[in-house]
């Protein structure tokens, strides 16, 4: 039914919590590949043993960063749905049942879920969860995603021929699951979910323990976010007047025609 793509870098404690986490899925009809770009520590034996031969864990060389790794996954892709799931973040036990009865007999393209913050604190193994909350974001649309991406990646499931032929930017330092959303939307359906099954872990961005690709590159944000606008023109009008207002209001004046 779904395979569960998760690149991993130099994160042994988190990444064993994320592979808990699909242990104790109650529907268990999943293959998982993990990706790990570092090579630094010994696989999670344990936890793949608990998978039972629903696993792939390959250990790359080359050039370093979750795009590579999420690409080279997306070729072994043999599943009806996908979904990126990062190394620092979980599933609540019955995410993925979740999913099944939304998707029904139906066969939705693209389908994006609710979730929960936790804040933690990573200086402690395992690290200790500091607060809680749920965010809601069933007002997502493909028209507003096409102003600013607020669906956190692992929070996104795509049917598998939505993505056979799309891979991520390997050579964007920020927002590559942004432009490879909105690639996967061209003449595509979204479908929300609601359930908060998503939990996304999150510790101080400049923390070493943190080591997360791109967490303080603020100076890149609306660099990246012009390029995006080019390449993936607004849908209507509605669309671009709003990225003309989001762009004004943070100091980046664009003609109607730049959106």
């Amino acid at each position: 039914m779904f395979t569960i793509i998760i690149p991993t870098h130099d994160r042994p404690v988190l990444l064993s919590r994320t592979l808990q986490s699909l242990i104790a899925q109650t529907w268990q009809d999943f293959q998982v590949i993990v990706v790990d770009d570092s090579a630094s520590y010994i696989p999670p034996f344990e936890e793949m043993s608990a998978l039972q031969g629903r696993y792939t864990y390959i250990i790359r060389s080359g050039e370093k960063g979750p795009a590579v790794s999420r690409n080279m996954a997306l070729d072994l892709v043999k599943s009806r749905y996908v979904i990126f799931l990062d190394d620092d973040d979980t599933f609540e036990p019955g995410h993925l049942a979740s999913l099944v009865a939304h998707i029904g007999a139906g066969k939705p393209e693209l389908l994006f879920c609710d979730f929960n913050v936790v804040n933690e604190d990573r200086t402690q193994s395992p690290p200790r969860q500091l607060s809680r909350e749920r965010i809601g974001i069933n007002g997502a649309t493909a028209d507003n995603v096409h102003v600013l991406n607020r669906i956190p990646n692992s929070c996104v499931v795509y049917r598998a021929d939505v993505v056979a032929g799309v891979r991520y930017a390997t050579d964007m330092i920020i927002y590559e699951d942004w432009a490879f959303l909105m690639e996967c939307l061209k003449g595509r359906q979204l479908k929300h979910v609601p359930v908060y099954g998503v939990n996304i872990h999150k510790s101080k961005a400049d923390a070493p323990e943190n080591m997360r690709r791109g967490n303080s590159r603020d100076d890149l944000l609306v660099e990246t976010m012009l390029f995006l606008y080019k390449k993936y023109r607004a849908p209507n009008m509605e669309t671009r007047l709003a990225r003309q207002a989001l762009m004004t209001a943070n100091g980046v004046p664009l003609t109607l025609e730049q959106c």
